[in-house]
């Protein structure tokens, strides 16, 4: 592959940014690409970034923790159901609004997990 400016040179590589093939005279390296000049390299680094943010939100490449919504929904089904049982036994008689919504909620947990494994989302 020859190098989109210089022709007859050997290109050691393509910009991150325009996907042009660069040659060794050309070459601008950011570390982690490669550019064919500082308006690429800007653009090369500026991607970069948002794609070790992304992967910092989606929880890609570190130790996996549940996410937020099937806590907060864990969370419900545990208020309601303790204070069904609470209110059942306090009243002797089944409080079932109380019960049935925690319920509800650990199964809205239980789905809730299933799909974030099966994404693989982590937030």
């Amino acid at each position: 592959m020859e190098c989109f400016t210089h022709s007859g040179a050997q290109a050691v590589g393509v910009c991150k940014s325009c996907g042009k093939a660069v040659c060794r005279a050309c070459v601008v390296d950011i570390g982690v690409a490669i550019a064919c000049c500082e308006k690429c390299a800007k653009e090369a680094a500026d991607l970069h970034e948002m794609n070790q943010r992304g992967k910092k939100i989606y929880g890609i490449g570190v130790a996996r923790k549940m996410p937020t919504g099937v806590l907060m929904w864990l969370m419900f089904g545990t208020i309601f159901m303790g204070s069904g049982i609470y209110q059942s036994y306090r009243n002797q008689e089944i409080e079932w609004f109380s019960l049935a919504f925690g319920v509800a909620a650990f199964f809205i947990a239980f789905i809730a997990n299933r799909r974030a494994k099966d994404i693989g989302l982590q937030c």
